[in-house]
């Protein structure tokens, strides 16, 4: 049975978003090789979202974000046996982020 932190954060398609994530934003701390072994998806999340030296809402959110993205493609593949590519994805989860952002910018 597959867990929500092996969905999120142990999964080889995941970990590949993580890690095109990092480098997107220049957060050198979302790679893979900068995580804590962590034992759940609360465990993990709370670590890689309390990074010193990082806006932490702004990250927060974020991780919400590509983490509700995965969770979608996951259902996609579950229920319609439809697989996007990481490029595909990632597109995906800057286009999100840009409405996110537009969305909440104050005028």
């Amino acid at each position: 049975m597959k867990t929500s932190h092996h969905i999120l954060a142990e999964c080889r398609y995941t970990r590949r978003i993580w890690d095109l994530t990092a480098i997107w934003i220049a957060q050198p701390s979302l790679r893979l090789n900068a995580w804590l072994l962590s034992s759940n998806a609360i465990e993990w999340w709370t670590y890689i979202t309390t990074i010193l030296d990082s806006p932490r809402k702004a990250l927060r959110c974020l991780t919400l974000l590509i983490m509700w993205e995965i969770w979608k493609e996951r259902n996609a593949r579950v229920f319609n046996r439809h697989e996007n590519s990481t490029t595909t994805l990632m597109t995906k989860i800057r286009e999100e982020a840009f409405a996110w952002l537009v969305a909440g910018q104050k005028t």
